[in-house]
């Protein structure tokens, strides 16, 4: 008689189809949405708030840390997968209907960034418990392509779908509908994908503690934190060190797709083409380059040169919007450049939070960290829109740059905690 033989692991099948699904809802929210409220005729302001509050919701993700634990991470990541490709199809039958229902859609939102913060962290634990150190290194390149390729086809490919059924006459509401089902199905497919995968990994047991005992656990390794001398540091870092560039970014989209004065007057799907051209690519190229830097003179010596690069390119952004040049090659290379030197930049910021999160408690450590890094990506949101109507894009893009001065300060002040990273 034979023995029973176990199943093949498809851990490279999993992990591609599952963190291109966490992407998706991101990529609605941070860079779909906006654009198309804008094409809605929503007002900056209005916008950048949306934007804002459902960035919030999923920023306390940690808080469901404890409850998420309770649940067989396996299923609870699929049935999570499932609700959030709903959610993604009810938000399109929404927003099609002939006489559209704002807090159903409200609704679909909130919910949607409510799921997918329980997915995202129920998924990043099940990867670090799943797959053993050198699995975990042999992976690591394909989650972050998946997370590219998953950005890219929910962020500017909605928007280029969406402005390419525009030319064909329908409305810019029955556009949006069509490209959020196309997002939906594309999620439905990643989470029929991720099934097949994890049905080949072998399974683990529930968490047997109580809610209590894992909230303890969680406040142990946050007050280990918290004791920390390189805390003050390494905050004023998530806060100040990006500021101008989160600013910017907030405005970013809409100013590129305004045909208000001072905005650049860019199609859907010429912005879009733009967005994958300068934006993906420049990312990436600037993550090599500052990891170069900070393997070169180590993380102390890399903030604040990397800090300076990273505000430079925004005197640009400013002056495309004073000139009123649409010329697209000029916007391309400013947009590749700001980029690329916001991607090296940002490397050290993870660079530094990491080196504060390393030892006992690692994971909670981190996701403390990550959700600071996510308010101060969110909050400049709730008046970054009011700000932009008020002074118009030149002004405000001077004011984001001013904010620089805190930047530099912040890695000023941080580099001497790091003096041999």
């Amino acid at each position: 008689m034979t023995e029973p033989t176990t199943p093949l692991r498809r851990a490279w099948l999993w992990v591609t189809a599952a963190y291109l699904f966490q992407s998706i809802p991101a990529a609605v929210r941070d860079e779909a949405l906006p654009v198309a409220l804008k094409n809605s005729g929503y007002a900056d302001k209005d916008i950048t708030q949306a934007v804002a509050y459902l960035g919030l919701i999923f920023g306390f993700k940690i808080l469901l840390a404890p409850m998420v634990a309770a649940f067989r991470p396996r299923g609870f990541i699929l049935v999570s997968e499932l609700a959030i490709s709903a959610l993604l199809g009810g938000l399109a039958l929404q927003v099609a209907a002939e006489h559209p229902s704002s807090p159903a859609i409200i609704a679909c939102l909130i919910l949607l960034s409510f799921v997918a913060a329980a997915h995202d962290f129920a998924l990043d634990g099940y990867f670090v418990s799943a797959l053993d150190d050198r699995s975990r290194a042999t992976h690591s390149a394909l989650l972050n392509f998946a997370s590219k390729l998953g950005m890219v086809l929910a962020g500017p490919g909605l928007i280029w779908l969406a402005g390419r059924i525009m030319e064909y006459g329908p409305q810019s509401t029955d556009a949006w509908s069509w490209a959020l089902i196309a997002a939906a199905a594309l999620a439905l497919f990643a989470a029929l994908a991720n099934a097949l995968g994890l049905r080949a990994e072998p399974a683990q047991v529930t968490d047997g503690r109580t809610v209590s005992e894992r909230f303890q656990d969680m406040w142990s390794g946050l007050s280990a934190l918290f004791r920390d001398p390189r805390l003050l540091a390494v905050l004023g870092l998530i806060l100040f060190y990006r500021a101008s560039e989160i600013h910017m970014a907030r405005i970013l989209p809409l100013f590129a797709t305004s045909s208000t004065p001072g905005g650049l007057a860019l199609g859907n799907e010429t912005y879009a083409i733009m967005r994958i051209a300068t934006a993906v690519l420049g990312l990436a190229l600037g993550g090599i380059v500052g990891s170069q830097v900070v393997a070169r003179l180590g993380l102390g010596r890399s903030l604040l040169p990397l800090g300076i690069a990273m505000h430079l390119p925004l005197a640009a952004i400013a002056w495309l919007a004073a000139d009123g040049s649409h010329n697209l090659w000029l916007i391309g290379t400013v947009f590749f450049v700001e980029y690329l030197a916001y991607g090296a930049g940002l490397c050290a910021l993870i660079l530094a939070m990491m080196k504060l999160a390393s030892g006992p408690g690692a994971a909670v450590r981190y996701a403390a960290l990550s959700t600071f890094a996510l308010l101060a990506n969110y909050l400049p949101g709730l008046w970054a829109g009011h700000l932009s109507d008020r002074l118009g894009y030149a002004h405000y893009f001077l004011f984001a740059l001013s904010l620089s001065i805190p930047g530099i300060l912040s890695a000023w002040f941080a580099k001497r905690h790091f003096p041999d990273a």
